[in-house]
């Protein structure tokens, strides 16, 4: 391992000039297979180190190599991370170090986030490992890994959680945090005995007491995964006493504060769990592909959860249902939520977009899905029709007006990713594919055209990345091959583009021309009536078109 000499981004520039770390986008030229990632976790002192050793392909000759870190150095919010070493080398053809290759200049370029290594020569097509050692501190904020407090028993007591969505796998390693650069994951974390629940995504391989105050905790590899579904959980928290195991012996609890677990609050979500896994795995034609899923209800957390790969983390109110104390509302808000996170583990965590512009599909998916894990589990509800009604509303509400956006829209800075975290991605997304099933099945009661594609989706793209137009493919080949084989038949890809590549939707006008005929027509609609001025230029003109279940 060489010591870090870091550089002044601004003079490295102006050495290079106009180089490849000034893009948002990490250049696909290295490729991660595997990361070996050792945590050592201290509560007391609200500090982390960490070391890693980050295994890659590089396909074409380079003489940079980039990956993301977060270097922000501020004392109100606790960011600070220190790579203390660095280095690289070159691997033989059995995955060992074949000798250390000279690193000319080393910088963290804070402009995009990323830790840059100008090598001394450059590095031909093969397989290398990075290397890292870093010091950082546990942020109070919401992001990365952060600490949250809360009381129990009068006293005040510490949890370590995590958030990675979109951005802040980077505040915890060195890592190519961008979605389509998926590797497997080793894991290891140190944590003082005060803190015994200790999780990740993959269950726990092994424990070795360290010494008087600390234990190792050895997880198993993870499968193949983006670096935004990582999860950390270090806590004195209490789980489902009897954990629940689905038919296919995926293993189920719930994980929380002791004196909710203890009042059983867990087990309405753990039982809701296991049996909206098993219906999901119908339902996607694939088994869940990890042995276990644990849920977390955690004391402070910014979003009400987060999918994370075999470990969700959740808003306590979003995961703890104690019938004793708590409504018909809350119990509602439980289910609904974990049917939804559960939909992520195949459509966004098993197949992932390849870049943000697609967030909507992750999350109108979800958001469509969720009604079928709700409906299983409840299915005194009715919640289909509850819930179509409710993301058809809410959709129309938004994207009426000019300040309405695109579903799908280009990134090209970290601002735009965050934005798209609204009723556009998720209820209109949801309302979208609806309208999709219904062309390609009518009521659906009795086609399976749409599921069908979609199984056909998770299974070619599993493990992997796609698209949107990926996903309109698979529709239009089903559509094609069981609906309407005629030759003038409507393509799906091209109908769905006009549906989310511009904002908004159209209102119809129907009116008589004669005895036997109607001439219909379509206009955008506006909640003001009419277009303003500074109008949003469309590549469709702000047509749609309109589909229906009949020729």
């Amino acid at each position: 391992v060489v010591s870090t000499q870091s550089t002044g981004s601004s003079g490295i520039n102006a050495e290079y000039g106009e180089t490849i770390w000034d893009e948002i986008r990490l250049p696909t030229t290295v490729i991660p297979s595997h990361y070996d990632v050792k945590l050592r976790i201290d509560m007391t002192n609200e500090r982390f180190t960490g070391s890693e050793d980050v295994y890659i392909d590089v396909l074409n000759k380079t003489s940079v190599l980039l990956l993301h870190i977060n270097d922000i150095h501020s004392d109100e919010m606790g960011y600070e991370m220190n790579v203390t070493q660095h280095a690289v080398h070159r691997l033989d053809d059995q995955g060992e170090s074949a000798g250390t290759i000279a690193v000319k200049h080393a910088f963290p370029y804070s402009k995009n986030s990323f830790f840059v290594m100008k090598m001394k020569d450059e590095l031909e097509p093969g397989k290398y490992k990075m290397s890292f050692e870093w010091e950082s501190r546990l942020v109070r904020g919401l992001e990365g890994i952060y600490i949250s407090s809360y009381k129990e028993d009068g006293k005040d007591k510490k949890v370590l959680a995590s958030q990675m969505e979109p951005l802040a796998a980077r505040k915890v390693m060195p890592c190519f945090d961008e979605p389509n650069f998926k590797a497997n994951f080793s894991m290891e974390i140190t944590a003082e005995k005060l803190y015994p629940l200790v999780l990740w995504n993959m269950p726990e391989k092994s424990k070795v007491e360290v010494d008087d105050f600390y234990d190792k905790f050895v997880f198993e590899t993870s499968v193949k995964m983006s670096t935004y579904l990582l999860a950390f959980i270090v806590a004195d928290f209490k789980c489902t006493e009897t954990p629940l195991e689905t038919s296919n012996g995926v293993k189920v609890r719930t994980c929380g504060r002791k004196g909710p677990v203890n009042d059983k609050a867990d087990l309405y979500s753990a039982e809701m769990t296991k049996i909206i896994i098993e219906e999901y795995e119908k339902f996607y034609g694939t088994e869940f592909p990890l042995p276990k899923i644990d849920s977390v209800a955690v004391p402070d957390f910014s979003a009400g959860a987060m999918e994370n790969w075999g470990l969700i983390l959740y808003r306590e109110s979003a995961l703890l249902w104690d019938p004793k104390k708590d409504t018909y509302n809350n119990k509602a808000r439980v289910n609904t939520v974990v049917a939804h996170e559960l939909a992520h583990q195949w459509f966004g965590n098993l197949v992932t977009m390849k870049w943000w512009n697609d967030l909507w599909l992750n999350e109108g998916f979800a958001s469509y899905v969720e009604w079928i894990g709700t409906t299983k589990s409840e299915p005194n509800w009715n919640y289909y029709d509850f819930q179509t009604y409710s993301d058809k509303s809410r959709a129309l509400a938004i994207d009426s007006y000019m300040s309405s956006r695109p579903t799908s829209i280009d990134v090209s800075k970290p601002d735009d990713i965050t934005a798209q975290f609204d009723s556009i991605s998720y209820s209109k997304g949801s309302a979208l594919l609806v309208q999709a099933k219904m062309f390609m099945d009518g009521s659906g009661k009795t086609s399976e055209n749409f599921e069908d594609a979609i199984r056909n989706y998770v299974q070619t793209y599993g493990f992997s990345n796609a698209e949107q137009n990926d996903l309109y493919q698979q529709l239009d080949q089903v559509y094609g091959s069981e609906k309407d084989t005629s030759a003038d038949r409507v393509n799906i890809v091209e109908v769905m583009n006009t549906w989310t590549l511009q904002m908004n939707f159209p209102v119809l006008e129907v009116r008589r021309y004669d005895d036997t005929h109607l001439v219909i027509s379509q206009r955008r609609f506006l909640i003001s009536g009419t277009d303003v001025s500074g109008d949003k230029e469309s590549p469709y003109g702000y047509q749609c078109t309109c589909l229906s279940s009949t020729r």
